[in-house]
């Protein structure tokens, strides 16, 4: 007799099988005031022009078609969501359609003033990227000081109400900072989460893959880390769908559970700050610009997601018979970006699915 499915299992399950776009991520912006080496983005490499961004007012217009598609859980990020003056109108904006709103964010350009405001705009939390010691992380960011501004920031949203999390990339260059931001983390009373692949940026370079974990570093960490909320499995160097304590979504979901390699263009989806509209962050694939058609037209009508929808497990290959699947939460956006096909096994998911079910064998 199978066990009765939680209300968050249930909720999930629902939401896959008639395609409702529960979690949903939103780039406000790509301008940021870092400069990560391991950045998935372009524009703070300085490789692209940061863009367009869609204003308050459209923004407004989009929120409201969302959540009349079903979407609850709406995260803002960036680039750095921080430097879009009107982020707290949007919030309560948000708000009064019944969202969850979180934010992912450097924290710099946080005040006292700001977090009381984003508080009464009903931001329910934050995820703010750490790396280690000062010197560590700010060697990582590209900018002298920038620990001790996203330290503060995080102070600054405790005191004023806003859960906090840390959320620790993990590479070569800050693997052996586990313990030192594990303490850091209790001593200030934040959450905290370890990610532990760092992909490709999305316009292909890989420069960044040279502070990729190796396989037995992945395996260390795995061994560090407790396998439950505080590892994400998922590979995503920086932001990634919401994970409220009732609701576990992701990106990557099992292909033995829900017969489909993916929950990204199902229950999940992303736009980006000139409104277009993606199956995930990701999953750099246009599905259409939220500014010129309804996101109801083209999540009900986007040949790709019809195509995308109608997958199985037989269109894996490899993965498909995979001993290691059931360990597995392969990103098909990382499997686009560097094996070029969306159902192509891709190195860190293989590594990560080993080094799970190498930690849970007797």
């Amino acid at each position: 007799m199978q066990p009765e499915q939680s209300p968050a299992a249930k909720l999930n399950t629902l939401t896959l099988e008639r395609n409702i776009p529960v979690s949903v991520t939103i780039e406000l912006t790509r301008r940021c005031p870092l400069s990560c080496r391991h950045c998935y983005l372009p524009e703070t490499r300085g490789r692209a022009a940061p863009g367009s961004e869609l204003p308050a007012a459209q923004w407004g217009k989009i929120l409201a078609q969302l959540a009349e598609a079903g979407a609850l859980y709406l995260v803002f990020t960036g680039g750095e969501p921080l430097l879009r003056p009107d982020l707290a109108e949007l919030c309560a904006r948000a708000k009064k359609l019944k969202f969850d709103v979180r934010i992912f964010s450097t924290g710099l350009g946080m005040d006292g003033a700001l977090a009381l405001k984003l508080k009464k705009a009903g931001v329910s939390g934050f995820e703010i990227s750490f790396y280690g010691r000062a010197q560590i992380h700010d060697a990582i960011t590209g900018l002298k000081g920038s620990f001790e501004g996203s330290l503060s920031a995080s102070r600054l949203l405790k005191k004023a109400g806003i859960k906090v999390r840390m959320k620790i990339p993990l590479m070569k260059t800050n693997l052996p900072q586990i313990g030192w931001l594990k303490a850091l983390a209790k001593r200030e009373g934040f959450g905290i989460s370890f990610d532990p692949v760092i992909t490709a940026a999305s316009d292909g370079d890989d420069a960044a893959l040279k502070f990729r974990l190796s396989s037995r570093q992945l395996a260390k960490a795995v061994n560090l880390l407790s396998l439950s909320s505080s590892l994400i499995p998922h590979p995503s160097s920086l932001p990634s769908p919401p994970s409220p304590p009732s609701v576990p979504l992701s990106f990557s979901l099992h292909p033995s559970a829900f017969g489909f390699p993916c929950g990204a263009g199902r229950n999940v989806c992303a736009v980006d700050p000139g409104g277009e509209l993606y199956p995930c962050l990701q999953l750099p694939v246009k599905l259409g610009n939220l500014k010129r058609e309804r996101f109801a037209g083209l999540w009900k009508n986007s040949r790709w997601l019809k195509k995308w929808r109608s997958v199985g497990v037989k269109e894996m290959g490899k993965c498909a018979s995979c001993p290691h699947i059931d360990f597995c939460s392969r990103c098909p956006g990382v499997s686009l970006i560097e094996e070029g096909d969306v159902f192509a096994p891709n190195k860190p998911a293989c590594a990560m699915a080993n080094a799970l079910y190498q930690k849970s064998s007797p």
